[in-house]
């Protein structure tokens, strides 16, 4: 079941981070270009902040979206570092064969250039 997004919860929280960080609602209104009035609105939690406001919060306080809407991280990917190596080597090798194949065709097409260059002449 979809978990309903509480305005209350989501203002606690971002008054939460404006507090710890000893700051004004008047200094981060400034900062999200909001009147501190709606700024105090979104704090209490009588509306949501817009999508743009919700990611300026998010980087100021380097938050993610998920901890501001619900107060929980996203999980952390299970890839373990080996696993990730491996991938990285894989996308290495096939960047290099990509490479190689290209020069080739760009040496293919060089001489197809030329011999058209020289049928003319």
């Amino acid at each position: 079941m979809q978990e309903i997004l509480s305005k209350k919860n989501i203002g606690e929280r971002i008054k939460e981070l404006r507090v710890n960080n000893g700051l004004s609602q008047a200094f981060i209104a400034n900062i999200l270009n909001l009147s501190r009035s709606n700024y105090s609105q979104i704090e209490l939690g009588n509306q949501y902040p817009t999508f743009n406001t919700l990611h300026e919060i998010a980087t100021y306080y380097s938050k993610t979206y998920e901890w501001l809407l619900h107060g929980t991280a996203i999980e952390q990917s299970n890839e373990t570092p080996e696993k990730i190596g491996l991938i990285l080597n894989e996308l290495e090798t096939a960047f290099k064969s990509f490479s190689s194949s290209l020069k080739k065709l760009e040496h293919e097409l060089n001489l197809v250039k030329s011999r058209k260059y020289k049928t003319r002449n």
